[in-house]
């Protein structure tokens, strides 16, 4: 029951987060910023109850999630932070920005061979961008 509370909620917050303050990210970002936390916090809150608090946190902190669960939460907070304390509209959007991608890592990173393709795919970009500059 906790589960499904907690994932609808998560669900919820993301969806006003994305048809609220989405479209006034320009005037509010750190509402945008604040709402999708929350929800990605309650998705995620919503598996520690399915699975168990251990559990999860075991599962989390595994060799190969631990930098994509490291880069998740670190933007999330930073977020927060950003946008609670510094009320900055630059960092509030990069933090959101780069939770987005951060979340997109993580659960990519859920899926058979995921780790392994995010790494040859970011390796790939990696190199497009140093030869289009140079080194």
């Amino acid at each position: 029951m906790y589960f499904g509370v907690l994932l609808a909620s998560g669900v919820f917050f993301i969806f006003i987060a994305f048809t609220m303050f989405l479209p006034v990210i320009v005037l509010v970002p750190q509402k945008f910023g604040i709402c999708f936390t929350i929800g990605c916090a309650l998705i995620v809150g919503s598996f520690f109850a399915l699975k168990g608090p251990r559990y999860q946190l075991v599962h989390m902190s595994s060799r190969e999630r631990l930098p994509f669960t490291l880069g998740f939460v670190g933007s999330m907070v930073g977020t927060i932070y950003v946008s609670m304390w510094l009320h900055s509209y630059v960092l509030s959007v990069l933090f959101s920005l780069l939770q987005v991608v951060s979340l997109s890592y993580y659960a990519i990173s859920y899926f058979p061979g995921g780790s392994s393709g995010l790494k040859f795919i970011s390796s790939t970009i990696a190199s497009s961008v140093l030869r289009c500059f140079g080194r």
